[in-house]
């Protein structure tokens, strides 16, 4: 039995509340679109995904804490979850002051934290 991995279209831009089409696999009438915004189901989209072994793929970018790419789909199918680009996110320090020091003041046992106007 061949496993089909499932896509994960958890993303609301997959669903289209105002009306139903057409599925561009099937012809069964679908509130699903895909990443183009073609109306299709999720387990056509994954069964076409399963059934085009030739088509261009995409996969997951390697990182030291992960290293192995996973397949996420095709370009027409694909997950929303990883991060599928070749573009390296590199985050970098901002220098920002640092905020002002806390300053106690002469206050009676008891008081602190009462202000009067």
């Amino acid at each position: 039995m061949n496993q089909v991995p499932c896509l994960d279209w958890g993303d609301a831009r997959h669903f289209d509340r105002t009306q139903d089409r057409p599925c561009c696999l099937c012809g069964r009438p679908t509130p699903l679109r895909s990443h183009a915004g073609e109306p299709v189901h999720k387990v056509c989209a994954e069964d076409w995904n399963a059934a085009q072994s030739a088509e261009p793929r995409r996969y997951t970018v390697a990182t030291k804490a992960r290293p192995q790419q996973y397949d996420v789909g095709t370009w027409r199918f694909h997950n929303d979850g990883p991060v599928t680009d070749r573009r390296i996110v590199v985050l970098t320090p901002v220098a920002t002051d640092s905020p002002p020091r806390v300053v106690d003041i002469d206050v009676e046992p008891g008081q602190r934290g009462l202000f009067a106007a």
